[in-house]
């Protein structure tokens, strides 16, 4: 249900109106959105829009192509969508009916094919190189019943990603793990198949090292969670692929491991589309299906609690694998200091007139939220904030302390703010540098610090009230 429920949604999204620009003002969100507008039902123009993309800002054309155009060439179970009771709603509330829905869909789908011919044969060899890798997995999907093509094609795409060491450029490895999967249960490709993904395993085991996450630009934290998403697939597959219960292990071990962290979580977007292409469902950890494998013991309890230090949900599992419950906080707020780092201390000046030291925080955790009032989700969730802040005054989360930090924003604004909405929750106003020592890029922004200073970046896709009280409550 889940996988119609992601393709339903991408689906309304390929078809909805974007906003326009001034016509006079021709830059590439013009263009971008153009192509998005048109793509269905005028597919002339969504060419002459993506050609003067891929000229006026080539990364925009690549994300469009391979994240929503490559969309229409995903497979569909019109039986599902039938019996799917949220895509229902979601016609009616549209005026459509099914019928009218599945028409829709074969006309897009058949324009995304002159589309991909004609880009496939562009004039412009940018065009061309970006647009290969989606072709070869459509040509190798109209081949599937002719295994002498299908190994051609297998062939190709091999030696396409011999020639190159940089497989996230066009998505290459996604692109060929697609191929490989489809000659899946084909004993003449399995030789060919097998070569595919050990060749894209090699490259992304390559890429894999301890870094720095704080001194990454966000581009480069994207690229890493990517990598990490696509060599966890390799493994979790690999082990699917392998009769011998150790090598499945190990397999498995690796998958779980390289499954999104804490950072790649509030990036999820950068690896989003190739969970929905290679999992349909879009499967984000393969840590259950490691644990799966174990059994019990004291491996399982390990892996349970590297789980919970990405995903505090799994803390009452794993208390439930210890040996020694009465002791399990203490060995908790110990793992957490020990896979996490020492937080940027900072002292800034209060709304309220008081100095605010982290320094003097280590008898509690401490949330730290990025704000702004020009920010509207943060904005959004400050009810909620507010909630927080007076149950950590009230005893219900004595162990918590929570700051806030107002970011380019004036003093005044932000009192009249918090006057107008009667809020209390403690305000420090940024003093221009400690965004950076906390390397925010979005906002809201939040970081929960333990009482002996390491830091935890909070996704933003998760439920942050219940993540923060998951990692501070017994």
């Amino acid at each position: 249900m889940k996988k119609l429920t992601i393709f339903i949604s991408l689906f309304f999204l390929s078809l909805s109106v974007f906003a326009q620009n001034n016509p006079d003002q021709e830059d590439y969100s013009t263009y971008f959105n153009g192509f998005q507008r048109t793509s269905s039902k005028y597919p002339d123009s969504a060419i002459v829009y993506m050609q003067k993309l891929a000229k006026t800002e080539p990364s925009a054309a690549e994300e469009l192509i391979h994240n929503s155009f490559a969309q229409a060439f995903r497979g569909i179970d019109r039986e599902k969508m039938r019996n799917n009771p949220d895509f229902l709603a979601m016609i009616k509330k549209m005026d459509m009916t099914i019928d009218s829905v599945f028409k829709a869909m074969g006309e897009s789908k058949k324009n995304a094919y002159v589309i991909l011919n004609a880009l496939s044969n562009d004039a412009n060899p940018l065009i061309r190189n970006t647009i290969f890798p989606l072709a070869k997995w459509v040509e190798a999907q109209g081949s599937i019943t002719n295994t002498t093509r299908l190994l051609e094609i297998g062939n190709d795409y091999l030696k396409y990603l011999s020639d190159s060491t940089d497989f996230y450029t066009y998505r290459k490895a996604r692109y060929g793990l697609l191929i490989s999967k489809l000659m899946t249960g084909n004993s003449e490709l399995k030789p060919i198949s097998n070569k595919l993904l050990k060749l894209i395993y090699s490259n992304l085991q390559n890429y894999q090292k301890e870094e720095d996450t704080q001194t990454l630009t966000r581009p480069e934290m994207e690229k890493r969670a990517w990598y990490r998403y696509l060599f966890a697939y390799t493994n979790f597959i690999s082990a699917q692929n392998t009769q011998s219960k150790n090598e499945k292990i190990s397999f498995l071990k690796l998958a779980s491991q390289f499954s999104p962290d804490v950072i790649d979580k509030t990036i999820s977007h950068a690896y989003f589309y190739d969970r929905v292409f290679l999992l349909g469902e879009g499967k984000e950890s393969f840590e259950e299906d490691y644990l799966a494998a174990l059994g019990n013991g004291d491996e399982k309890f390990k892996g349970m609690m590297a789980m919970s230090m990405k995903d505090p949900s799994f803390k009452t599992k794993a208390k439930g694998l210890y040996k020694e419950p009465a002791k399990f906080n203490i060995l908790w707020l110990y793992e957490f200091n020990n896979n996490f780092k020492t937080a940027p201390q900072f002292s800034l000046l209060q709304l309220n007139g008081v100095q605010y030291k982290l320094s003097n925080q280590k008898k509690q955790w401490t949330l730290v939220d990025f704000w702004g009032t020009w920010c509207t989700p943060c904005r959004k969730e400050h009810p909620d904030l507010q909630k927080l802040y007076l149950q950590t005054l009230n005893g219900q989360l004595p162990m918590l302390n929570i700051i806030t930090i107002a970011s380019d924003d004036r003093e005044p604004v932000v009192s009249a703010y918090m006057k107008e909405f009667k809020y209390s929750f403690p305000v420090a106003m940024s003093d221009n540098q400690i965004e950076k020592a906390y390397n925010v890029s979005s906002w809201p922004s939040k970081f929960l610090i333990s009482p002996q200073g390491k830091f935890v970046a909070i996704p933003s896709s998760v439920n942050w009230i219940k993540y923060v009280k998951d990692y501070i409550n017994d």
